[in-house]
C-alpha cells in the first residue's frame, strides 16, 4: 500500500466506525418479546477448536434442548431452572448447573428488556448484523453472551458465550421455525435421563 493509499485509509476510518456505531436496539427487544418458541438445527463451534451440529428445541421462559448428532445421546436441557449437561462420553448422569448462572439463562428470560441498567455491555451494526453484547447484571463477571440479529427482518442468527475462563462457544442457527408447539416433554431433564440410562 503506498502512502496515499494509506492516507486515504486512515481518512476512511472513522466512517467504517460510524457503520459499526451504536444502534436503536427497541427492535430486537421487539423481535425477543415475540420470540416464544423455536425449533431448527445448529451448528457449534467449540472452545477446543470442534464444531458440532444437532437440532434445537426453545421454548420460553426458560426452557432449551440441544440433541447434538455426535456423539450419539450428547444433549443439553434446560427446564426452566436447571440445566442438564448429557456426555455420554463422561458421565451417565447429567451434570447439573443452575440456569440463571450461565449466560444463557439472559436468551430464555421471558421477557428480556436491553434497557435494564447493567444488561447491555454494546449494540453495534455492521455487515455481519447487529451484535448486541449482554450480562446478567447480578453477576457482570460470570460471562457474556453477544447475540447476533439480521436486521430486516430482525431474526436471531446466532450467539456466542464467554466464559469467566474466557472459552468462547458459538452457536450458528439454521432452518429456524419459530412460534410453534413444542412437547414439553422435550425439557424434562428427569425424563431425559431415565431413557439416557
Amino acid at each position: 500500500m503506498d502512502r496515499r493509499s494509506l492516507l486515504l485509509a486512515l481518512a476512511l476510518l472513522p466512517f467504517a466506525r460510524a457503520a459499526a456505531a451504536a444502534v436503536d436496539v427497541s427492535a430486537v427487544e421487539g423481535y425477543l418479546a415475540g420470540l416464544r418458541s423455536a425449533q431448527g438445527g445448529f451448528r457449534q463451534a467449540n472452545p477446543n477448536g470442534s464444531t458440532q451440529t444437532g437440532r434445537f428445541y426453545l421454548q420460553k421462559p426458560g426452557r432449551i434442548r440441544f440433541e447434538y448428532d455426535a456423539p450419539k445421546g450428547a444433549m443439553v436441557i434446560a427446564d426452566g431452572t436447571w440445566v442438564g449437561v448429557f456426555d455420554p462420553k463422561s458421565n451417565r448422569n447429567p451434570t447439573r448447573y443452575p440456569l440463571d448462572k450461565t449466560p444463557l439463562g439472559l436468551l430464555l428470560r421471558d421477557r428480556l428488556s436491553l434497557t435494564e441498567p447493567g444488561l447491555v455491555l454494546g449494540a453495534t451494526q455492521g455487515a455481519g448484523g447487529i451484535d448486541i453484547t449482554v450480562v446478567d447484571p447480578r453477576a457482570p463477571d460470570a460471562g457474556r453472551m453477544v447475540m447476533t440479529f439480521a436486521p430486516s427482518p430482525v431474526v436471531l442468527k446466532q450467539w456466542e458465550i464467554t466464559t469467566k475462563a474466557g472459552a468462547r462457544t458459538r452457536v450458528v442457527l439454521t432452518d429456524m421455525t419459530t412460534n410453534i408447539s413444542l412437547d414439553p416433554s422435550l425439557f424434562n431433564i428427569e425424563l431425559a435421563a431415565t431413557r439416557y440410562r
